[in-house]
């Protein structure tokens, strides 16, 4: 699985816009992706204006015609493209066999 994400540095007067595209436009356009596993948009807790759209695709998503072909990408930059000057930074990673469940889903009590 390929994860992709993308940091956004967006002013607060610009918040409730950017939160609003990803919530219409971006989250219907990844929800109809037969190659999008899941998405979710974060924010930061001690710097409010830095975001965080993280995206995971299947392995294939890039060699079947996925999401960097203009049927895909072109209504996904449309709706982003207010905010492209918000992109602090992109990268996609892809995952590893580590992993596991922390504390909190064993069952595991604070002391």
């Amino acid at each position: 699985m390929y994860i992709e994400t993308v940091r956004f540095i967006v002013p607060p007067s610009g918040a409730e816009g950017f939160e609003a595209a990803v919530r219409g436009g971006v989250a219907e356009m990844l929800q109809s992706n037969a190659q999008c596993f899941t998405y979710e948009l974060s924010r930061g807790v001690g710097d409010p204006a830095t975001y965080v759209l993280r995206i995971e695709w299947t392995e294939d998503s890039d060699r079947i015609g996925g999401v960097r072909d203009g049927e895909h990408l072109s209504p996904l930059l449309a709706e982003l493209r207010p905010h492209f000057l918000s992109v602090a930074e992109a990268y996609i990673t892809e995952t590893t066999t580590v992993r596991g469940d922390g504390g909190a889903i064993l069952g595991l009590s604070l002391p």
